[in-house]
């Protein structure tokens, strides 16, 4: 049994499946990060390159369609354990049945990857509401903890939104973060843990929010659960007006 490990990043995985149409299909694809030796597997390490990943992505979106690239990349963003085989197996079921392959809901793989899609675009569009920048003199800085990895997602929406300020978002539970600066943003390895500014003025802001949010809300119509569907409670750590 061949098993195919690989550094975990989008194009990574791509050179990956170009590999399984060069080389042999494989029985297991797994990220190094999380690779342990399985004696029932014949392991072969897996170089990320870009031209190769370029090709597949090509491919998929001239002969299957853009729909499908985007479900292949917002699955992948999932993470969840298997999605690589999962993926590759769409992929494969696209190449013979082209841009019909989304219409194909009964079967268990199109399936699979369409509901992954579906969780990660929706968490992403949800933390379009829920990122809580502070200052830290000049730099604007924000904690998430998000359930998928969705930073690569949310990054293009904060460059419009904050296009003359410079800023971070940082994914503390994968200790990544989106850094942004003089009209670019680039995704970098964050190893320290969330920052909480203590300047005066920041705090001031903070507790001015603290008390607006308090005083537009009316007691006699709160609703813990509607808020809850739409501000789960796992994301609160993060939130000024929730501390």
């Amino acid at each position: 049994m061949v098993r195919y490990i690989y550094d975990g990043s989008f194009d990574g995985f791509l050179s990956v499946v170009y590999g399984c149409y060069y080389d042999r299909i494989p029985e297991g694809i797994d990220r190094i990060d999380s690779y342990t030796f399985d004696m029932i597997y014949k392991d072969k390490f897996i170089e990320t390159d870009i031209i190769k990943s370029n090709k597949v992505s090509k491919s998929i979106l001239e002969k299957i369609s853009k729909d499908a690239l985007i479900h292949v990349y917002q699955a992948f963003l999932s993470e969840v354990q298997g999605i690589e085989l999962i993926l590759f197996k769409y992929i494969q079921l696209g190449f013979k049945l082209g841009n019909k392959v989304n219409d194909f809901l009964t079967d268990d793989i199109v399936n699979e990857v369409q509901k992954y899609s579906r969780k990660v675009g929706f968490e992403a569009h949800r933390f379009l509401g829920l990122v809580r920048f502070q200052e830290f003199k000049g730099i604007l800085y924000a904690a998430i903890e998000p359930t998928y990895n969705i930073l690569e997602l949310i990054a293009n929406h904060f460059k419009v939104r904050l296009t003359n300020e410079k800023w971070i978002i940082h994914d503390v539970k994968r200790k990544t973060g989106v850094v942004y600066e003089n009209h670019e943003w680039i995704l970098r390895d964050l190893k320290f843990e969330k920052l909480e500014s203590n300047e005066k003025e920041e705090l001031f802001y903070q507790d001015l929010w603290k008390v607006f949010h308090k005083s537009i809300s009316i007691q006699e119509r709160s609703n813990n659960r509607l808020q809850m569907q739409h501000m789960p409670k796992k994301y609160w750590d993060n939130l000024i007006e929730m501390k």
